[in-house]
């Protein structure tokens, strides 16, 4: 097991917001990616009132190697969620708020109609707050994505994860192609329809991969329509999880955010302790 190196360090700034934040998910008993994906970045984010809710419970039916998140058989939704996100968010104050769910393969439609009546409630009651929206693949269903595009948010992501050469290993109930495509729908619906989104994905790296595979995922990110990408280093949340096979400097990460900006991204992140929906 390789060693953690000293710039990758979780920030633990507790204050009366991070209680604060712990009493309001508590109560109406929601569940965040900062705590199901144990995320490192969870007090630093909850002190400046920035949470990522997780809808459509916390089971996924895919079980990738590298999630915290458990799979399963997942129960139906509740129908309330959408509802109490919203009242959160009022109670939060937050200004921009992402919302996120596991995939649900065992839906119709994946969730997508949770999704719009999550930013739909949001927007109802605090209607000047901005919603990123981070989704599983949906099947890459284009009706159901178009759903998504005209949901009220104001950007839609979908991460791609990790580059192609590791999905058989890694994500062997996910596609790579598939989820270029879903990005490429929604750049098609985006043009097509005059949608004021932007369209944004993520990858991990410390997985296996090697710096070409980073490039040629970024290429493929760009060519398919994103908009942003994120990249962070993939710290495994327990020693049962996929192993780090490197850790990358942050000098290694400014590099790939040149690249990628060399490539046409509009907007890159790039550093050891970037998350999907860190900072945005």
């Amino acid at each position: 097991m390789l060693s953690r190196p000293k710039w990758i360090r979780n920030k633990v700034l507790w204050s009366g917001n991070v209680n604060e934040m712990n009493e309001i998910l508590r109560e109406r008993k929601l569940k965040t990616v900062c705590v199901e994906a144990a995320c490192p970045n969870r007090y630093e984010c909850w002190s400046k009132r920035h949470v990522t809710f997780i809808i459509l419970g916390n089971v996924c039916t895919r079980g990738c190697l590298f999630c915290n998140i458990m799979d399963g058989e997942a129960k139906s939704p509740d129908v309330s969620e959408p509802q109490k996100i919203a009242e959160a968010v009022k109670e939060i104050g937050a200004g921009y708020v992402v919302i996120t769910s596991v995939t649900r393969d065992d839906l119709k439609d994946g969730g997508a109609d949770h999704f719009v009546k999550t930013v739909s409630a949001i927007k109802t009651i605090s209607v000047d707050t901005t919603i990123e929206l981070l989704i599983p693949d949906l099947n890459a269903d284009r009706d159901d994505l178009e759903k998504i595009v005209f949901s009220g948010a104001s950007i839609i992501g979908h991460n791609i994860e990790t580059p192609e050469c590791l999905y058989k290993d890694i994500r062997p109930h996910s596609d790579y192609k598939k989820s270029l495509n879903v990005l490429r729908i929604l750049k098609e619906i985006k043009q097509k329809k005059g949608a004021d989104v932007f369209v944004k994905s993520s990858m991990m790296l410390g997985l296996g991969e090697e710096n070409n595979d980073i490039i040629e995922a970024l290429e493929d990110l760009k060519s398919a329509g994103a908009d942003i990408v994120y990249l962070g280093q993939y710290l495994a949340p327990t020693d049962k999880h996929w192993p780090v096979k490197k850790y990358y400097t942050p000098e290694e990460f400014e590099g790939f955010k040149q690249k990628a900006d060399e490539i046409g991204f509009k907007k890159v992140v790039a550093a050891p302790m970037v998350r999907s929906s860190y900072r945005s």
